[in-house]
């Protein structure tokens, strides 16, 4: 159930305003909560201002820690390796340790751990909202981008133990009602099972992604086709292959373990097939039955 207080205005920070961070300060000004908020370009910060977020600044004008300061609640919407010297930060400006943190980052494992082994008491929760698009930006953001999407929370279990009883157990619930207010799910996971899960339903799709486009390099006559020659099925195969290429660049090397894992899974699977195919004996009406099957039950659909 959602915390009555939920529903009161406060005021947030949202430090890293681009797709994900500009959707959320849309959401939350609808519900009638302060949003303040930094980007490091110019160019961003003008198109925040030009579409209603006048309490943005650069990451480089000292005068954001103010407001910063005086808020419930920070959420961080910067990749991963940016976060680490953020944290430090917070606590070089006297950001008070009451005001809750979280963050939007893919991978979970080296944040937490790092957070385990801090010396310092901040209120650092992790999240991982499942939404996104391969359109990045301010400029792209909208509202409800978060409804129904599930947000991975991972609480930082040696954290908690720097604070009096249930104190980091009531944060991490009021981060969960936080994106509860915004429409979406939230499911608690240990950071390592975060990362696993991770690589399968996302990370090595990306990946995926490219190999189904790099394929077409073994039939290069057909870009001589003055037409689109694709179907559906490549175009829906390959969509998050045109995602920032710095971005996952970043994303993949924080959880390089596990998307080797997966590439390796998808190696030796794709192996088994095509080894099966050469005998004539690969079931590919049961493997398109079992598929569909997988399909409907991790996106919980009846269709």
């Amino acid at each position: 159930m959602q915390n009555e207080s939920q529903n009161k205005p406060k005021k947030y920070f949202i430090w890293g305003m681009g797709l994900l961070g500009a959707s959320l300060a849309y959401d939350l000004k609808k519900l009638g909560h302060q949003v303040f908020g930094c980007v490091r370009s110019e160019k961003n910060l003008n198109t925040l201002k030009k579409i209603g977020f006048e309490n943005c600044y650069q990451t480089t004008d000292n005068s954001l820690w103010e407001p910063l300061k005086i808020c419930d609640g920070i959420i961080i919407g910067t990749p991963i390796d940016t976060i680490f010297p953020l944290f430090q930060k917070f606590i070089e400006n006297n950001v008070p340790e009451n005001i809750w943190i979280t963050d939007m980052a893919s991978t979970k494992s080296d944040l937490i751990e790092w957070v385990n082994k801090w010396d310092e008491k901040l209120l650092i929760v992790g999240s991982h909202p499942m939404a996104g698009s391969d359109l990045g930006g301010p400029e792209n953001a909208r509202e409800g981008l978060f409804s129904k999407a599930t947000i991975f929370i991972t609480p930082a279990e040696k954290m908690a133990e720097k604070y009096e009883a249930d104190v980091y157990e009531n944060t991490v619930c009021e981060i969960e009602n936080f994106w509860k207010s915004v429409l979406a799910n939230t499911y608690r996971v240990s950071h390592k099972n975060h990362d696993k899960w991770a690589a399968y339903l996302s990370h090595g799709l990306h990946l995926a992604s490219c190999l189904v486009s790099h394929l077409i390099n073994d039939i290069p006559e057909v870009y001589k086709v003055p037409y689109n020659v694709t179907g559906g099925s490549f175009r829906d195969l390959t969509r998050v292959a045109g995602s920032n290429p710095q971005l996952w660049q970043g994303i993949i090397e924080s959880n390089l373990e596990e998307v080797t894992k997966y590439m390796q899974s998808l190696e030796n699977l794709a192996r088994n097939w095509r080894q099966a195919m050469e005998k004539k004996a690969l079931p590919i009406a049961e493997i398109f039955e079992k598929s569909s099957e997988i399909r409907k039950k991790i996106l919980k659909t009846s269709e």
